[in-house]
């Protein structure tokens, strides 16, 4: 069997090419190098591909790594609270800036490089802010600095998407580089067919055991490994090719087998949140607006809560940074097991988080959203391994046809807003304005 796998001879074609009488020996002998020919380029091609393009898929999964540190790094110089952990990211993220993994795109290197920039940018108008300077700033200077502060910060924002969006081009690319290159291999795999066809279409006596080999170690392994790239392409679920018979289509299932695992990766670090393993901001819009697009094809409810961590700050501040990511953690861990099914949570940024609803209506949005609050607050009251925190919710649901997620978010935000001025550790539902006699109520 490990003859067959390895596979540099065909045995079966062997045997039977000792069988011909000799009036065959001249036409066999050159069919026989034909195919070997075409063999050992096969062979070549795959030995090229394991050389060349596993090492390019590794350079574009560095560089969507990478991107992902830079925009956490940029979160941290944008919105952080401490001036040291401002300072170091600004630094690290000029670093990253110039790693060789972004060298491979002009572009890309280009835009990195002018994320960073903005970094120092925004580093050097905080920095006053955040130190003790500020207490000497007059009104006016620290007004100018607070709205340079907010500009600043929104174009961050833009950046911010623009390297999300780099991460996925850097995926489609990579995907784009080893479908290609399974394509050339399966055509070339499939010129041995026909060279093989053509070279025995004279045997008589030889096409059925010819016919029904090619079959069943050629064709049929091509074909799923064709039907597999295309599940792989249409995200469903994969199932590993089987053992082949042949060496180049050993290497084709091996590679087609590995690139679900490398696609599998991609697509996590693409859609979750490394530190909570909860979907990230860009996969949780995107789910929110396919369930909202069926809430209202079928008129169902649906409801959208925005949850944050109260006093996260202090947290870190006592505690230390990594006990507040801990404190993430179990936040995410609790509240994930309390979702209703077909609900899900995605992070936000820093400690807001949102979650969406499908089926609920406000009253009983409202009811889970309590008991998600008072678990947390239990829960971390009681865990002996995090500092007792709470939580402020603001819940909204569907109101109109023509209500969209990025409305509903807004609208849930300022019920949280409300629960937090209230005096945290509560859920407020969003009020819609009422309008009496032309004047807003």
């Amino acid at each position: 069997m490990q003859n067959m796998t390895s596979g540099a001879k065909r045995p079966h074609i062997r045997r039977l090419l000792q069988k011909l009488t000799l009036v065959l020996v001249i036409f066999v002998i050159c069919a026989l190098a034909l195919v070997t020919a075409v063999h050992r380029y096969s062979i070549s091609l795959i030995d090229t591909s394991q050389k060349e393009l596993l090492p390019a898929i590794h350079d574009h999964q560095r560089a969507a790594l990478n991107l992902e540190r830079l925009e956490r790094m940029g979160d941290l110089v944008a919105y952080g609270g401490s001036l040291t952990l401002i300072r170091k990211n600004t630094l690290a993220a000029q670093v990253l800036a110039f790693q060789p993994s972004f060298d491979f795109n002009q572009n890309t290197r280009k835009t990195v490089r002018a994320a960073s920039e903005l970094l120092r940018e925004i580093r050097r108008t905080r920095q006053p802010l955040l130190s003790s300077r500020a207490e000497r700033l007059s009104s006016i200077e620290y007004e100018n600095l607070i709205q340079l502060e907010q500009t600043l910060q929104k174009r961050w924002d833009k950046y911010k998407q623009e390297l999300f969006d780099l991460q996925n081009k850097i995926i489609s690319n990579a995907i784009a580089l080893q479908t290609k290159n399974m394509q050339l291999i399966t055509a070339t795999n499939n010129q041995m067919l026909i060279v093989s066809a053509c070279s025995i279409s004279m045997l008589l006596l030889v096409v059925f055991i010819i016919g029904y080999n090619l079959y069943k170690h050629l064709i049929t392994p091509v074909t799923e490994a064709s039907q597999a790239l295309a599940v792989l392409e249409q995200q469903t679920k994969y199932t590993p090719l089987k053992e082949a018979r042949y060496q180049e289509l050993h290497n084709i299932r091996n590679t087609v087998n590995s690139l679900s695992g490398t696609m599998k990766k991609l697509h996590e670090m693409a859609t979750r949140d490394a530190l909570t393993g909860c979907i990230n901001r860009g996969y949780f819009m995107e789910r929110a607006q396919q369930i909202l697009a069926v809430a209202h094809r079928t008129k169902s409810p649906m409801a959208m809560v925005m949850l944050d961590v109260d006093h996260f700050k202090r947290v870190n501040d006592r505690h230390g940074h990594a006990m507040g990511d801990d404190t993430l953690k179990f936040a995410v861990k609790w509240i994930s097991s309390l979702l209703p099914n077909g609900s899900f949570i995605g992070r936000m940024g820093g400690e807001e988080f949102a979650m969406a609803f499908p089926g609920y209506g406000l009253e009983d949005a409202v009811k889970i959203s309590d008991k998600i609050r008072s678990e947390i607050e239990q829960n971390s009251i009681n865990s002996g391994t995090i500092p007792a925190i709470t939580v402020s919710l603001g819940v909204d649901v569907i109101r109109d046809a023509t209500d969209e997620v990025d409305k509903l978010l807004s609208q849930a935000d300022k019920a949280l807003y409300q629960a937090k001025a209230g005096g945290r550790n509560q859920v407020v539902p969003y009020q819609a304005p009422v309008f009496i006699s032309g004047e807003l109520q």
